[in-house]
C-alpha cells in the first residue's frame, strides 16, 4: 500500500494517540504511454473501473500517462516499482527477452492468433522468466494491435514493386534486414518526420497500421494502402514483480481475471475500429491494393530464417515451421 508523507503523518499520529481509522483503500498505478483517445488507454480505463468496482473501492486505480515520461520511462518505472502495472509496445520484449521478441517478425504471421503463440505454454513461461530475471516485472495481458501495412503512390502488389524504392520504417533492425532482403532501400525516420519527408520525396513508401495512417493523415501525401499485413504486434500488460507477488491469492486472481476481461475487450474495439478507418481512408481518397502477400513473405525468407538462428530454440523452430509451409 502506497502513503503519501500527509497520510503517513496522520496515520502515525493517530497510532500515538490510540486513534481508531477506517483501512486505507490500496492505490494501484498503472502508466499508459500512448494518448488519452487511444484505444490502450480506454482499455485501462475499463480495467479500472471494474477493479475498483469488484473490490468495492477497497482497491483504487490511478491512471497516468505521457506526464510521467514515455514508454521507456514506463517501464523503468514498473521494473523499480515506481507504477505496479505499465504498458509497453515491442519495447520491453526488445530490452528484457530479445530471444524471444519473434512476435512482429515481418512476413511470418497469417494473424494476430499465429504471433499470440509465442507467448503461450511452455515459451510464455520462459519469456516471464527473463522478464522477471532482467526487468523484475511479468507479463499479464496481451492486447493486439493492427496489422501493419504498406502506403505509396503507386499500386504495390508483387515485390517487384519496390525494388530500390525508398521506404520509412521504424529503427528496428530485423526490419529493416527484412525489407532490404525484399528488394527495397529501407530508411529509419521518426514518425513526426514521416509526412513531411513523403510529402518531399525524400521517402516513397511507409509502413503503418491503419489507426496511425489516419491519425497521421498520410492520405494527403499517399494514394494506396496496399494491405500487406506484413506485421503482427501486441501491446504489453506488465506488472511490477514484487507487487505480484505481494498480492494476495484472491486478489492476484481478481486482478488476472480483470486484466483479461479488460484485453479481450480492447481486442473487439481494435478489430472493429479497424474496419471503420479503412472506410475513412477510402472516403479520403485512398484505394485499397489486395498484393500477393506470398510473394513477399517467399522475398523475405531468406533474412527471416537468418534472424531466426537468434531466437531461444523453441521460438525459433515456431518461426522456421511457418516460413517453411
Amino acid at each position: 500500500m502506497k502513503l503519501t508523507t500527509t497520510r503517513g503523518f496522520v496515520l502515525a499520529s493517530a497510532m500515538t494517540l490510540g486513534v481508531s481509522l477506517p483501512a486505507a483503500a490500496q492505490e494501484l498505478a498503472i502508466a499508459i504511454h500512448v494518448d488519452p483517445a487511444h484505444a490502450m488507454f480506454k482499455v485501462g480505463e475499463r480495467l479500472k473501473k471494474t477493479i475498483e468496482e469488484q473490490t468495492d473501492g477497497e482497491m483504487t486505480v490511478t491512471l497516468l500517462g505521457t506526464e510521467v515520461g514515455g514508454e521507456r520511462d514506463h517501464l523503468e518505472g514498473v521494473s523499480y516499482g515506481e507504477y505496479d502495472i505499465a504498458l509497453g509496445g515491442s519495447m520491453p520484449m526488445t530490452l528484457y527477452a530479445p530471444k524471444f521478441a519473434a512476435a512482429d517478425l515481418p512476413f511470418v504471421y497469417d494473424s494476430s492468433d499465429e504471433a499470440r503463440q509465442v507467448y503461450e505454454g511452455d515459451t510464455g513461461e520462459a519469456i516471464n522468466k527473463q522478464l522477471v530475471a532482467n526487468g523484475n516485472m511479468r507479463l499479464v495481458g496481451l492486447s493486439a494491435r493492427n496489422p501493419r501495412n504498406l502506403t505509396s503512390n503507386m499500386p504495390v502488389e508483387s515485390p517487384e514493386d519496390i525494388q530500390g524504392v525508398r521506404m520509412r520504417v521504424p529503427e528496428i533492425a530485423p526490419w529493416v534486414k527484412v525489407w532490404e532482403q525484399v528488394g527495397a532501400l529501407p530508411s529509419p525516420i521518426a514518425w513526426p518526420e514521416v509526412y513531411t519527408s513523403l510529402q518531399t520525396g525524400v521517402i516513397e513508401m511507409q509502413e503503418n497500421p491503419v489507426d496511425l495512417i489516419y491519425a497521421g493523415k498520410l492520405y494527403e501525401v499517399q494514394d494506396y494502402i496496399n494491405r500487406t499485413e506484413h506485421v503482427y504486434s501486441f501491446f504489453h500488460w506488465l506488472m511490477n514483480e514484487d507487487f505480484y507477488q505481494g498480492l494476495s491469492d484472491e486478489d492476484r486472481e481478481m486482478l488476472l481475471s480483470a486484466i483479461d476481461e479488460a484485453t479481450q475487450w480492447g481486442d473487439e474495439l481494435v478489430a472493429q475500429g479497424q474496419e471503420e478507418v479503412y472506410q475513412k481512408l477510402k472516403d479520403e481518397g485512398m484505394e485499397v491494393v489486395e498484393p500477393d502477400v506470398a510473394a513477399f513473405r517467399e522475398a523475405a525468407k531468406p533474412a527471416v530464417e537468418e534472424i531466426a538462428q537468434g531466437y531461444d530454440p523453441a521460438v525459433r523452430d515456431y518461426v522456421m515451421s511457418l516460413i517453411n509451409q
